[in-house]
């Protein structure tokens, strides 16, 4: 249970109600022990003398126990619901707050599906441990030990008797949960493996429709829904041997009682009401036994979940911040590549069971040796073919991920000794798949400045051509937007994205092949707008098609991670064959696009 102990420090903002659940639980268990004492009275003393006071007063201490004991269950269940939802509700916001310091790198090699099984299944098991594991595992305890006390100061030759059965059930339970605990990751594992079939699935259902693979896809979630239902049915199997087995030694001690405490009673050692007292008390004394089979089960879940959960706690973020980060209220825009180089670690997947998760392959350098200089103010376009680095430089420069050799420096600062929130106050980013989030468009386009007035909103629509659209819907600027901004077409999506990222105000903007999805027309008009604009903004430009780039300031060809030149259109015209190769290509010798 070592997963179990960490989990401990989440209690000590509950503390008092920790004490009042410790409180409630052990009370209904002192009641219970006093019945057979207040049984054994009215029996010995009252019974059989015939003496009707001892019987209405040993009746009547049975019934407020009764009521005493009913009270403190009532009170458990309100102290175990609180302190249960609290550690959930802590633990949640504690992971979702950890997975938001990992960067890009971290994420990669993360599966969708298992954060989300982390989060939700996971941490619901913990918290149906604390809720109701918890509390029987402390009724056992005080049952048990209580149990034996009473039964010493009734005869202590037969509670010799729980003596013998107590260590063979240890052995029973202590084997259980040796087999069981890494049976249950695997549960854990198999049910994070059919979310991420089903997170893959949702969203790439366009994919799935168009190529008429809706069978494929129930094949492909139902295997996985085999493995994840044959592994329960594993562990079921072993959980059911543990109850026969303790039933079988709970059996044999009520024989044993009955037979030596039989014989004592026949004897006049004992009296009747003490066999039956001592009788009761082995039976409660057992009982927790019965019930370990489930109490077994839930503990080797939540330790299992627990274990889970340390694995994302304990992953430090790929990108970390320096002890003394450099911040800066403004930004300038210089940005230096010096001998940079960079790969994925695509062979490390961490977080993943069963399917292939969205780690990119790792090895060679996407960039290698990668040196230039963006001067304040200037337009930098990234030009060459797929797979050439472009993305993955861009993303160098706010720091989603961390070179593997070289530098980079903004405004004459490493980025590693950057504060990495600080420098991305000042970075505006436009990525490749436009992400809206569900809301207002509003809210999306004020996602980087909440506190952006409208007026600032709808100038940050106009320069990005989104303001007619965004106008002709029903609601305007508060239309709702669907998830993933499925109510969108894809310009549009790109369009309210780099309306986005224009309201920051950037001291750099980075556009990674934003106007893929706009016509020619609009694509003009937004760049017309950004010169205007973005006049004193250093921008990055990663595009497909070389009329976006021939007015840049710098262009930088691009060719399996290398820079094989960089300068000015007519520079690059007259001296970079790849230049010529992408510029012939797409607008011929005529210069129209073909």
């Amino acid at each position: 249970m070592k997963a179990l102990k960490r989990i401990l420090p989440f209690i000590r903002p509950y503390t008092w109600v920790a004490f009042f659940m410790f409180i409630t639980s052990v009370l209904p268990v002192i009641m219970e022990l006093i019945v057979p004492r207040a049984l054994r009275t009215v029996i010995d003393q009252g019974i059989i003398p015939g003496d009707m006071t001892i019987i209405w007063r040993g009746s009547a201490i049975m019934l407020t126990t009764a009521l005493i004991g009913a009270v403190a269950t009532l009170g458990q269940g309100y102290c175990r619901a609180q302190l249960s939802q609290g550690l959930a509700y802590d633990l949640r916001n504690k992971l979702f707050a950890h997975i938001q310091t990992f960067s890009f790198a971290n994420l990669d090699q993360m599966q969708t599906g298992q954060l989300m099984t982390r989060l939700s299944s996971d941490v619901d098991m913990v918290r149906m441990f604390f809720s109701a594991g918890l509390s029987l595992l402390l009724r056992a305890l005080f049952m048990i030990s209580g149990s034996i006390v009473l039964m010493a100061l009734i005869d202590w030759q037969l509670t010799l008797v729980m003596a013998v059965l107590l260590p063979l059930a240890g052995v029973v339970i202590a084997t259980v949960m040796r087999l069981a605990q890494p049976l249950f990751v695997v549960v854990q594992q198999k049910l994070g493996a059919l979310n991420t079939i089903v997170q893959e699935n949702l969203a790439g259902v366009q994919v799935v429709k168009a190529f008429v693979r809706e069978r494929y896809e129930i094949g492909r979630f139902q295997q996985y829904n085999d493995d994840y239902m044959a592994q329960n049915i594993t562990v079921g199997r072993l959980m059911a041997v543990a109850l026969p087995a303790l039933t079988i030694l709970t059996n044999l001690g009520i024989v044993a009682v009955i037979w030596f405490g039989g014989h004592d009673a026949i004897n006049g050692r004992l009296s009747v009401g003490e066999l039956i007292a001592f009788n009761n008390y082995l039976m409660i004394g057992m009982a927790p036994l019965m019930l370990l089979g489930n109490m077994l089960t839930m503990v080797s879940r939540a330790d299992a979940s627990a274990g889970r959960l340390w694995e994302v706690l304990d992953t430090e973020p790929a990108v970390k911040t320096a002890v003394s980060a450099h911040t800066s209220p403004t930004l300038r825009g210089e940005v230096v590549f010096n001998q940079v180089s960079f790969h994925y670690n695509g062979g490390k997947k961490a977080l993943q069971d069963e399917p292939s998760g969205n780690g990119r392959s790792g090895g060679a350098d996407v960039l290698d040796g990668v040196s230039f200089t963006a001067e304040p103010g200037q337009r930098v376009a990234l030009l060459g073919a797929t797979g050439s680095g472009k993305s993955s430089l861009v993303n160098l420069i706010p720091r989603f991920y961390d070179t593997n050799e070289g530098h980079i420096s903004i405004d004459g600062t490493d980025v590693r000794d950057w504060e990495p929130e600080a420098l991305r106050k000042h970075i505006g980013v436009v990525l490749q798949q436009s992400t809206l989030f569900s809301g207002t468009v509003r809210e999306n386009i004020a996602y980087g400045r909440p506190d952006a007035s409208l007026d600032e909103v709808i100038a940050a629509a106009k320069a990005a051509q989104a303001h007619d659209f965004i106008s002709a819907l029903p609601e305007g600027y508060d239309s709702w937007v669907e998830e993933r901004g499925a109510n969108f077409s894809g310009g549009q999506k790109q369009r309210i994205a780099i309306a986005r990222a224009l309201l920051v105000q950037p001291g750099i903007l980075i556009l990674d092949d934003s106007t893929s999805a706009v016509d020619m027309e609009t694509e003009a008009k937004i760049k017309a707008a950004l010169d205007d604009l973005m006049s004193h903004t250093t921008t990055f430009i990663v595009a497909q098609r070389i009329n976006s780039v021939l007015n840049a300031d710098k262009i930088l060809v691009l060719d399996r991670g290398h820079i094989t030149a960089q300068g000015t259109h007519q520079e690059l015209l007259a001296s970079s064959p790849i230049y010529q190769e992408i510029y012939h290509s797409q607008l011929g010798n005529g210069g129209g696009e073909r």
